[in-house]
């Protein structure tokens, strides 16, 4: 939906100096040349200044703000000078930020640099936020990698480690290709994995393997003693999004490096439950962190409810990994997924996917507040002074969603953590609500046609 834009001409009065005159004929051809432009859903000033090819100080200035925050119907005079017009608008583009997106990699994609951005775009800080407009100049030197790189979405459990021996390259050689200064990466990240030209698939044999809930390419390669790029080659992928019941053909490599029978003979077979960690299976058993990640091949603390691991008994030698991740990550439970992908598509289907994630993000931040229930389903059927707080639950419409592969993506990144609300712990649409003490609540962000509140 666009803005409404209203060509906008102001009359001056007669000055009786001719210095003066001659400033009111130059500031009724300025201001002749403005444009009034109403604020609509998802305008930011940076996204407006570059529409219309004039910086975000110049339009603060003009419309004496003291801030970015703009309102949904907030009229705002556009300078429209010539003179204000940036020449580098007719070699540029537009781009969207995304989950995960940084000036750097943006501007290592779009062959150019951080400063280009940041002065076409009047940024004064590397802050960026998920839905904003960014004009991208047109770099010249612009390198392609697309054939000699692939993208992985970043997920629960991956560490820069994991996804170099996954991918057959090293951690130096994705923290350049990405411009990273540390190894610390953040669920829904996008980074560009380098391909080893020279590398062969040395599969022999191949099988079927159907996906379920919460597999990720990266997971299913560690369970199946291959690589990612090995999988999606096998099954001619050009990114790592797989869908649930997707039928995957899964190479077996001939020259895998196997625990032996007698290692095997030597350890007993455990399910992972709800709530278990590698180091809480290790402290239960008797054994460390490392013996149980060798003993099954293990590149990440992450771990499925269901999955079958080898947990080494005393007479088992197994040398720890020095490789190990430091991280800790919970198995995900699965009724919890389920529950909140379906609050998810009652309460925000056609939202973005962000705006999907800050609506399971206010479940999870109540299930860790003191103030609410301290599981995912008694979070969405509380009932509080004889009122249901969520609508769907109320009406029993959540009891019958339909959540979609997007809606459970939501829901799994919200149960790992990410949250782009701040730490908000209510929501509602403000088209929708006639709540006077829930508009009453500070407000942290909008994203879509929610409001997140504390």
């Amino acid at each position: 939906m666009a803005g409404a834009i209203l060509l906008t001409t102001i009359g001056i009065g007669t000055f009786s100096s001719k210095s003066a005159s001659a400033a009111m004929n130059q500031t009724t051809q300025q201001q002749a040349n403005n444009i009034s432009y109403i604020v609509v859903n998802g305008d930011t000033l940076s996204a407006i200044a570059a529409r219309f090819g004039t910086s975000v100080e110049a339009i603060k200035q003009l419309n004496k703000l003291s801030s970015d925050f703009l309102r949904i119907g907030q009229t705002l005079t556009i300078p429209s000078s010539p003179s204000e017009i940036p020449l580098e608008q007719s070699t540029s583009n537009t781009y969207l930020v995304v989950s995960g997106d940084t000036l750097s990699a943006i501007a290592k994609t779009n062959g150019t640099t951080v400063e280009a951005i940041k002065q076409l775009n009047s940024l004064s800080s590397d802050f960026l936020r998920i839905g904003q407009t960014l004009t991208i100049p047109n770099g010249t030197n612009t390198s392609n990698t697309s054939n000699t790189s692939n993208k992985h979405l970043v997920v629960s459990g991956d560490t820069l480690s994991a996804l170099a021996n996954n991918n057959g390259t090293t951690v130096e050689a994705i923290k350049q290709l990405n411009n990273l200064s540390s190894d610390f990466l953040r669920i829904g990240q996008e980074l560009l994995i380098p391909m080893d030209q020279n590398t062969n698939i040395i599969s022999t044999s191949s099988h079927l393997y159907t996906v379920v809930s919460g597999d990720s390419l990266s997971s299913i390669a560690k369970d199946h003693g291959t690589t990612v790029n090995a999988i999606k080659q096998a099954n001619g992928l050009s990114n790592d999004f797989i869908r649930i019941d997707q039928t995957l053909t899964i190479p077996t490599e001939t020259n895998d490096l196997t625990v032996n029978d007698s290692v095997k003979s030597n350890s007993t077979i455990y399910q992972v439950v709800s709530g278990d960690t590698l180091s809480g299976i290790a402290a239960q058993t008797g054994t460390t962190v490392g013996a149980i990640k060798m003993l099954n091949q293990l590149n990440s603390d992450f771990l499925r409810i269901g999955q079958e691991l080898r947990i080494p008994t005393a007479t088992t030698t197994v040398t720890p990994s020095t490789n190990s991740p430091k991280e800790t990550i919970t198995a995900v439970n699965q009724e919890d997924l389920e529950w909140l992908a379906k609050m998810i598509y009652s309460e925000a289907r056609g939202e973005s996917l962000e705006g999907q994630i800050a609506v399971g993000a206010v479940i999870m931040n109540r299930v860790e507040s003191p103030l609410f229930p301290n599981t995912v389903k008694e979070v969405l059927f509380q009932i509080s002074n004889g009122h249901y707080q969520f609508t769907p639950a109320q009406t029993g419409s959540i009891n019958t969603a339909t959540p979609n592969n997007q809606n459970r993506e939501a829901a799994l990144r919200a149960l790992n953590g990410e949250d782009p609300t701040n730490g908000s712990l209510y929501f509602y649409n403000p088209n929708k609500t006639s709540s006077v003490w829930l508009k009453s609540r500070t407000v942290s962000t909008t994203i879509g046609n929610h409001t997140f509140a504390y």
